[in-house]
C-alpha cells in the first residue's frame, strides 16, 4: 500500500508540475479518438476522414474548453447524416441544437459525454459508464448518457435507412425517411432499457456514494455493478429484449474495477482515524464527522555539510 500511495502522490506532482503541458496532449488525442470515432461510425462522408484534417482540427481543439469538441462532433454527425440523406440531415440538426440549448449551454462540462456513449460502444465498455458516472458525475451525466444511447441506435436506424433508399425503385421511400427514422426509435425497446437501466445505476450509485458510513464508497461501486446486470434480466424477461448477459456482466465488472481505481487516485480514508467533532455559534449546533485521507508525506531529510579545514 505504501509503494502505490508513493507513485499516486507521485503522479500527482508530476502532473500539478506539467500541468500546461499534459492537459492540451490529453485533449488532442481524446479529440482525436472522438471525430476518428464518429467519421468512422457514421462513414458516409470519407473526405471528413482524412488524417491531416482530423490532426489538425484536434491541435486547435487542445487549446481551447473540451465543450468545443462537443461541438465539432455534432457538427460531423449533422454533415454525415446529411451524406446519407437530407431527411436524416435535418433529425440530426434539431437532435444537435435540442442538446445544446437544453443542456450544454448551462452544463457545458460533461456535454462531452455524450460522445463518448458512442464511443465506449467501439470498445465494448458500455456497461462500463453507469458505474463510473454515477460517482464522478452524479445525477447530472444522466441526460448527456440518454443523449449519446439515442446516438447509438439513432447511427443504427440510419444505417439501415440507407439500405432501404438504395432498394427503392422511385422515390417513395424517401417521402417516409422522417417516419421510419423515428418510429424506429420510439419503438426500440432495447434503447428504452437501456436508458432506464443506466439512468438507475447513476442515481442509486450516487446516493450511495454520498453517505457517510464506512467504506460507503466500495458499497456503491458493488451495488451499482450489481443493479446493471439484475435490472437487465429483469428488463429482457418483462419488455422481451435480448440482451448480451456476458457483455454486460463483464462491462459491470470493468466498471467497478475502473471506479475503485479513479476512487484511490482521488483519494482513499484512514476510518481508523475517524473523528467526531462538535462546535457551535449563535443560531446552531454543528456535528462534523471528519476522516483524514491516507497520504504519504515527505520525511525530512536533514543534510550536514562537513569542511575539513586542512592544517598546516
Amino acid at each position: 500500500m505504501k509503494t502505490l500511495l508513493t507513485f499516486r502522490e507521485w503522479i500527482k506532482t508530476f502532473y500539478s508540475r506539467f500541468e500546461y503541458i499534459i492537459t492540451p496532449i490529453l485533449k488532442f488525442i481524446l479529440a482525436i479518438i472522438v471525430f476518428t470515432t464518429l467519421n468512422r461510425q457514421f462513414g458516409y462522408m470519407p473526405a471528413l476522414n482524412k488524417p491531416f484534417l482530423i490532426i489538425a482540427t484536434s491541435a486547435v481543439c487542445a487549446f481551447l474548453p473540451t465543450e468545443v469538441i462537443t461541438v465539432i462532433g455534432g457538427g460531423i454527425i449533422v454533415a454525415q447524416s446529411f451524406k446519407a440523406a437530407p431527411e436524416a440531415a435535418i433529425i440530426s440538426l434539431v437532435f444537435v441544437l435540442i442538446f445544446y440549448f437544453g443542456y450544454m449551454r448551462f452544463v457545458t462540462k460533461t456535454g462531452i459525454i455524450a460522445l463518448l456513449v458512442l464511443i465506449s460502444y467501439v470498445f465494448h465498455l458500455t456497461f462500463a459508464l453507469p458505474v463510473v458516472l454515477g460517482f464522478v458525475v452524479g445525477p447530472s451525466a444522466i441526460v448527456p448518457v440518454i443523449f449519446g444511447l439515442i446516438l447509438y441506435y439513432y447511427k443504427n436506424g440510419l444505417s439501415d435507412l440507407v439500405n432501404v433508399l438504395a432498394a427503392s425503385a422511385d422515390g417513395e421511400e424517401s417521402v417516409q425517411s422522417f417516419r421510419y427514422i423515428l418510429s424506429g426509435l420510439l419503438e426500440n425497446k432495447e434503447m428504452l432499457l437501456t436508458i432506464v437501466v443506466f439512468t438507475c445505476v447513476i442515481l442509486i450509485t450516487y446516493l450511495i456514494y454520498r453517505l457517510s458510513f464506512e467504506h460507503a464508497w466500495v458499497v456503491a461501486f458493488i451495488t451499482g455493478g450489481l443493479l446493471n446486470v439484475v435490472l437487465f434480466l429483469i428488463g429482457s424477461v418483462t419488455m422481451s429484449v435480448d440482451v448480451d448477459i456476458l457483455s454486460i456482466l463483464m462491462g459491470s465488472l470493468v466498471g467497478v474495477l475502473l471506479a475503485l481505481l479513479i476512487q484511490f487516485g482521488k483519494g482513499i480514508v484512514d476510518y481508523q482515524k475517524t473523528e467526531l467533532l462538535q462546535f457551535e455559534d449563535d443560531d446552531y449546533y454543528y456535528y462534523v464527522k471528519a476522516i483524514p485521507k491516507l497520504s504519504i508525506s515527505e520525511s525530512n531529510v536533514n543534510v550536514k555539510h562537513i569542511n575539513f579545514k586542512r592544517h598546516e
